[in-house]
C-alpha cells in the first residue's frame, strides 16, 4: 500500500464533505470511530497524564467515538511492547502522549495505514511529520522558550539560565538560549538545581556572572517559588518555565486558557481539580479536533480521515486553532506577567528553525514519561 502524502491528503479534504454529504449520510450506518490513547504510567510534571485525559474524555462524542486508553513505562522496550498491544485493537486513530514517542516507536507504527495524533508539552523543537498521516498537537513548550528568549534580549540586560535536573537533558534550555542569543542577549552563564540546598549558591554565581535576569527552567515547579522568594531579595529579575497547574507568580510564555470562553464552563465541570492545568486544556482541545473530525465521516478510513483533521479550524480552551501545512494544531501564545493582562506573541518561530536537526539536545526518553521510584 502506498502512504497518502501530504498533497493528496490536502485534496482529499476538500473531498470530504462530497464523499459524505447528508443524503449518504443517512443511508450509511455510522459506525464508531475507534481512538487508542497511549499514554506515560508515571509523570515528571506532576498531574500531567491525569488532566490530559480528563480534559480529553471532557469534550469527546462518545456517541461517534470509543476511547481505548493504554500506559506504558519510560523503555523503549516498554513503549514498544505497549504499542503493539493497542495496535492488536485496529484502531481507527492512535493518540500518542509523550514528545518523542513517534520517533522511538519507528519500527512499530504502521508505515501507512493508521492516522496518528503526536500530543505533548512540545519539549523538542521539531514539528515536521516523521511519516504520512502523523499529526501533532502540544502545548508549544519549545517555542515559548525561544520567544521568550527573544523577548528578553530586547531589555539588553544579561541573563543567567538555572536549569532544574529534569529539564536539563530535553531542548527547553537550548530553545532559550537559541532564542535569546539570535535577537542579540547576553547569556552570562547557566546553573543545574539538583537540590534546594543548591539555592543560595546558584543565585550567588549568577550575580557573580554580571546577570540582571534570572530564567528558572523548572516544568514541574519543583524548585522554583523557593527560588523565587531569594532571586528577588537577591535583586534579580525573573522569568520562568512551567507545565504544571500552579506555575510560579513569574513572567513566563505559554498557552492560555479562555476562562471566558463558553467552552470553560463545561470543562470546568467535567475536570474538576484538573481544570488549571494546561494538560487539561490540551486534551479537550484534541477531543474537540478529534470530535469535529469524526462528524465528518460516518464510515472512517485512514485517508479521509487524516483530510478531515487536516482541514480543522475552530475555537478551542486555547482561543483560534487551526493546522498548519505539516500537520501541527496550532494553538496561541502569550506572555503572561504579574498585574498586567496577557500579552499575545505574534512573532512565531519559522517551520524550518522548528525543524532543525542542529536545536535537539539527543534525549533518549519521551517526555513527561518518568521512572518510578
Amino acid at each position: 500500500m502506498t502512504p497518502p502524502s501530504r498533497r493528496s491528503v490536502l485534496k482529499a479534504a476538500a473531498l470530504v464533505p462530497a464523499l459524505f454529504g447528508s443524503g449518504q449520510a443517512r443511508a450509511v450506518a455510522v459506525r464508531p470511530l475507534h481512538l487508542a490513547a497511549l499514554v506515560p504510567e508515571h509523570d515528571s510534571v506532576p498531574g500531567f497524564t491525569a488532566a490530559f485525559l480528563a480534559g480529553l474524555r471532557s469534550s469527546l462524542d462518545t456517541t461517534r467515538i470509543v476511547l481505548q486508553v493504554a500506559a506504558s513505562g519510560p523503555r523503549p522496550s516498554q513503549l514498544r511492547r505497549a504499542a503493539q498491544e493497542v495496535l492488536q485493537g485496529t484502531p481507527d486513530l492512535l493518540l500518542t502522549l509523550g514528545d518523542g514517542l513517534p520517533d522511538l516507536l519507528s519500527d512499530v507504527l504502521p508505515l501507512a495505514g493508521l492516522p496518528t495524533v503526536a500530543a505533548g508539552a512540545g519539549v523538542a523543537p521539531t514539528r515536521m511529520a516523521g511519516r504520512p498521516g502523523l499529526l501533532t498537537a502540544t502545548l508549544h513548550a519549545w517555542e515559548a522558550e525561544w520567544l521568550l528568549g527573544q523577548t528578553l534580549a530586547q531589555r539588553r540586560l544579561p541573563t543567567f539560565l538555572l536549569m532544574s535536573q529534569q529539564d536539563s537533558g530535553y531542548d527547553l534550555p537550548l530553545a532559550f538560549s537559541r532564542g535569546l542569543l539570535a535577537a542579540g542577549g547576553t547569556l552570562s552563564g547557566s546553573g543545574l538545581i539538583e537540590t534546594a540546598a543548591d539555592q543560595r549558591d546558584l543565585i550567588h554565581r549568577a550575580q557573580s556572572s554580571g546577570a540582571q535576569h534570572l530564567h528558572i527552567q523548572d516544568t514541574a515547579q519543583r524548585h522554583a517559588s523557593a527560588l523565587l522568594r531569594a532571586v528577588r531579595v537577591a535583586g534579580l529579575t525573573v522569568s520562568t518555565t512551567a507545565l504544571s497547574a500552579t506555575p510560579a507568580p513569574a513572567e513566563r510564555i505559554s498557552t492560555v486558557t479562555d476562562t471566558g470562553s463558553a467552552l470553560w464552563g463545561g470543562f470546568q465541570r467535567a475536570v474538576g481539580p484538573h481544570a488549571s492545568h494546561p494538560a487539561a486544556a490540551l486534551g479537550h482541545d484534541i477531543g474537540l479536533w478529534v470530535t469535529h473530525s469524526a462528524a465528518q465521516l460516518p464510515q472512517p478510513s485512514p485517508v479521509a480521515l487524516i483530510a478531515a483533521l487536516s482541514a480543522q479550524q475552530f475555537a478551542g480552551l486555547r482561543g483560534a486553532l487551526s493546522v498548519t501545512a505539516d500537520g501541527h494544531l496550532s494553538a496561541p501564545l502569550a506572555l503572561h506577567t504579574s498585574g498586567r493582562a496577557a500579552q499575545p506573541m505574534t512573532n512565531r518561530p519559522h517551520a524550518a528553525a522548528l525543524a532543525s536537526g542542529e536545536l535537539r539536545s539527543g534525549h533518549l526518553f519521551a517526555f513527561p514519561h518518568a521512572f518510578p521510584g
